[in-house]
């Protein structure tokens, strides 16, 4: 708990010299969380090529409570997102494909699998919401359907 907090305070910290960048070129940070079939929990690394194309590195902790069994999920991805050209003050849309690695474990039992994940919804300023869809494949694909939002610094 004490390592949630620390991050928590130094990400608040670095939000005053991140938050003087441009959202669409270069380096931005943002936290989300999702709600659906798991909940969970996750951090974004973010670097703008351009205003329609980013380069991403996402780390997520899910609790996975689907068929009533506590899985929790650890994933590290590197990715792409993609923006729309903007349909109002400050409005765009966005679709992101991530690609990585993740472990499922419980007391019992874990496994290391592939990690694949997909969004597409809104961004308004420095806030998005959208749909995701999280799989992860070992000897079969475990899909979770999320409604993610999140916040930029």
């Amino acid at each position: 708990m004490k390592k949630i907090l620390f991050c928590l305070v130094a990400l608040w910290l670095c939000h005053g010299t991140a938050n003087a960048q441009s959202k669409e070129k270069g380096l931005s940070w943002a936290v989300e969380t999702g709600i659906g079939s798991e909940w969970e929990l996750g951090g974004r690394a973010q670097y703008g090529i351009n205003k329609y194309v980013a380069l991403e590195g996402v780390v997520k902790y899910a609790l996975d409570f689907n068929d009533g069994a506590n899985w929790n999920e650890i994933t590290i991805q590197p990715g792409v997102r993609a923006f729309s050209p903007e349909f109002g003050p400050g409005l765009k849309g966005f679709a992101a494909l991530d690609l990585g690695y993740g472990i499922m474990f419980d007391n019992n039992f874990s496994t290391s699998c592939f990690a694949l994940d997909f969004s597409v919804g809104l961004q308004y300023k420095q806030w998005y919401a959208g749909y995701g869809l999280g799989t992860l494949h070992n000897d079969g694909a475990h899909k979770d359907h999320l409604f993610r939002v999140g916040f930029y610094f």
